[in-house]
């Protein structure tokens, strides 16, 4: 037991203890696993950890990149779009919700919406991450099941973008609950890897743009995700557009200026298409393009 008790007071250990304890806060950490602790430990006795750690998420986002579009590798270099999976993230049939909203024919019966006093609309109307079905625009119940603080972006990718949605949150504060707050975010669901490459691209260019109209309190990422059909059980890649506390603010800041931060965006997104124009971030050197391209 003596032995057992020096050990675990080795200044190494604990120092490797304390980076992996970084790790539990990190959006990365399940697709990163904390990277090699030696490394770290050496970037961390030069005082430069961020670089390290800077160049894992580099390295995910663009190899998630590369599998969402092998054929369009210049999507790896956006810097504005990140990797972020989320769970759970499923929807019963994939084929099924696409053919239904591209049919104003299809038969659409009635389901269930309730809503909670957070604003929380499902079939339960119960706050958190509860079952709700998965509608479309031409749905007679479709105006009643979208939340009302996210209708702008939502109005604005399906109306002026012609893009299908899969999943919209206006946020949710959770005031005297034990439940984190959600922030504000809508998912899109490509109808191909084309529309992939030109949505990935354009919501990059709008979160450039409206960056000067964006509240401090907030800052808006575009994450990649895959989204799990439970009928077949394949994944396909899909794209939020994600609303979150920017950093050193909290989240009543966040609230109070996430709807001024919702509209910035919408207007944004009024002015752009998804095109084959590339993004906004720059454009990597000839070297490191080719590099990319030899990765596919």
């Amino acid at each position: 037991m003596g032995i057992i008790a020096a050990q675990r007071r080795l200044p190494l250990l604990n120092q490797g203890k304390d980076l992996m304890g970084r790790c539990t806060t990190c959006d990365y950490r399940t697709s990163c696993g904390g990277g090699c602790i030696a490394t770290r430990w050496r970037y961390e006795k030069a005082g430069d950890q961020d670089a390290y750690c800077d160049y894992r998420m580099r390295m995910i986002d663009g190899i998630a990149a590369l599998l969402a579009q092998p054929a369009h590798p210049a999507g790896a270099w956006c810097s504005t779009t990140r990797w972020r999976p989320r769970t759970p993230n499923s929807m019963r049939d994939i084929d099924s919700f696409l053919a239904r909203w591209n049919s104003a024919d299809a038969p659409r019966p009635a389901v269930r919406l309730h809503t909670s006093v957070h604003g929380n609309i499902n079939t339960v109307g119960r706050p958190g991450i509860h079952e709700a079905d998965d509608l479309d625009p031409a749905h007679p119940q479709w105006n009643a099941a979208i939340e009302p603080g996210i209708r702008p972006l939502v109005d604005a990718v399906i109306d002026t973008w012609g893009l299908v949605t899969y999943d919209s949150c206006q946020g949710h504060p959770y005031t005297g609950l034990d439940l984190a707050p959600a922030e504000r975010r809508i998912g899109i669901l490509p109808r191909d890897r084309t529309q992939y490459v030109e949505a990935a691209a354009a919501l990059c260019r709008t979160v450039t743009a409206a960056a000067p109209a964006r509240p401090p309190a907030v800052q808006v990422t575009v994450g990649r995700a895959e989204l799990q059909c439970e009928k077949s059980g394949r994944t396909v890649p899909v794209l939020d557009l994600i609303l979150l506390p920017a950093p050193g603010h909290n989240w009543p800041a966040y609230f109070a200026a996430v709807d001024t931060a919702t509209h910035a965006l919408a207007r944004a997104l009024t002015e752009e298409r998804p095109t084959s124009h590339g993004c906004s971030c720059p454009a990597p050197q000839p070297a490191a393009a080719a590099a990319a391209k030899a990765l596919t």
